[in-house]
């Protein structure tokens, strides 16, 4: 074991020291913050729309358009300009103060808007579906209280008649309702089960790249004259297992300082909200821990199998796309996972080995998996790395040693029953 742990601290130190390790670290989670808050920044600068509604439409709709527009909402506002006259003899103008740019655009209440229920908006930009929404929203609700309203029903009846159902959701679990939200759900659910897939992926292929690099060098040949190849191979992906778990650690805790950041300014308090949303309970929170270890060092093996049989980086890229298509299948069928976690289609995704570390971090995240299932699935999970894990360490030790030509499925097949 000792020259495995030689092995291991090499890679890790090696891995910890370099500069894009520190880059990939530190900037990642600024990078996704700032997808998410730059955005929102940006959109929400106040801009101002001055509208002409040309009203022809009967009285007191236009006043209920203006009403309803003059509401700001999601950073959009509306200067109105209401004139009663007939289109035909305002267009020309209209058109030409669009051009000048002294309004952004026009809106025509027709006469017979109740009964046709159609408005024209013309603007010099129509591609905003925020403006569209609003002018459809305020239309409507003018059109719709005016109907009523002609019927004997006065408009405050009409909004208590048309009030909309709010839904409340909130997980249920064995210890009764723990409150997770839709959202909350839904975001847990694809965020554990990308973050799986790209830890195994990114760090799976670094171990390929790292054996490939070796070989290629000629630098393995040293190393396994002083140890054995298997001792080589497990060191390397204890060293770069270690390295996966450090960086997400250290995500893991820059997020939950943002979200406590965020949430002391907001007042909507942070990270203690979205876990206590989430509910991730410290069994669920180890089951996590368990699948993303289990589902490494499974790939892993299968990387250092590959970078071991093939002699340029470009063959092992072509091997890698196969190797990886278990891994993505879950992502495939994300809507019928997190639809239904304890469906046929998810439990047996979850059972699978291969594809067990991401869809089970899905189902984790939507809803809380029979005890069995979870058990089954690790034991499987356990066993088939167990055996990855020889049949590569067979792979392994020769084909670092094989150089010149790729290795036909013969050759593997000779190496194994060889060792």
């Amino acid at each position: 074991m000792s020259n495995v742990w030689i092995v291991l601290k090499r890679e890790f130190m090696e891995r910890v020291k370099t500069k894009s390790f520190l880059l990939a670290t530190f900037l990642f989670p600024l990078f996704m913050i700032g997808l998410n808050v730059i955005p929102h920044l940006v959109g929400g600068e106040e801009t101002e729309r001055h509208v002409v509604v040309v009203d022809e439409a009967p009285p007191g709709m236009a006043q209920m358009v203006v009403a309803n527009l003059s509401t700001p909402r999601e950073g959009r506002s509306y200067k109105l300009e209401v004139v009663r006259k007939p289109l035909a003899g305002l267009q020309a103008s209209l058109r030409e103060r669009i051009t000048r740019k002294e309004i952004d655009g026009y809106l025509h209440l027709p006469a017979d808007v109740v009964t046709s229920s159609q408005v024209a908006y013309r603007a010099r930009n129509v591609s905003n579906l925020g403006v569209m929404t609003d002018v459809r929203r305020a239309a409507t609700q003018a059109v719709q209280e005016t109907r009523l309203r002609t019927a004997g029903l006065q408009s405050t009846d009409v909004r208590a008649l048309l009030r909309p159902v709010e839904v409340s959701t909130a997980r249920v679990t064995a210890t009764g309702e723990e409150g997770g939200s839709a959202l909350v759900t839904f975001a847990a659910a694809y965020g554990m089960a990308f973050l799986m897939w790209l830890m195994v992926f990114l760090y799976g292929v670094n171990v390929m790249r790292s054996v490939l690099e070796e070989k290629t060098n000629r630098i393995v040949e040293v190393l396994v004259s002083s140890m054995k190849a298997s001792d080589l191979m497990l060191g390397k992906i204890l060293g770069v297992g270690l390295v996966a778990l450090l960086q997400v650690a250290i995500w893991g805790v820059l997020i939950a300082a943002g979200l406590t950041l965020a949430g002391q300014r907001l007042k909507t308090g942070g990270a203690a909200n979205v876990m206590a949303g989430l509910k991730l309970t410290p069994v669920a929170a180890l089951t996590l821990l368990s699948f993303f270890v289990l589902g490494f060092f499974l790939y892993a093996a299968v990387f250092a199998a590959i970078g071991a049989a093939v002699t340029t980086d470009q063959e092992g890229q072509q091997f890698q796309t196969f190797a990886m298509v278990p891994l993505i299948l879950p992502i495939l069928f994300f809507p019928k996972v997190i639809g239904d976690p304890l469906g046929t289609t998810a439990t047996v995704l979850g059972l699978v080995p291969f594809t067990a570390p991401v869809a089970n971090a899905m189902r984790l995240g939507s809803t809380e998996i029979p005890a069995a299932q979870v058990i089954a699935s690790l034991v499987m999970l356990a066993l088939t790395t167990v055996l990855v894990v020889w049949v590569a360490g067979k792979i392994y030790r020769f084909g670092i040693l094989s150089t010149g030509k790729k290795a036909s499925l013969a050759d593997i097949g000779r190496w194994m029953r060889a060792a």
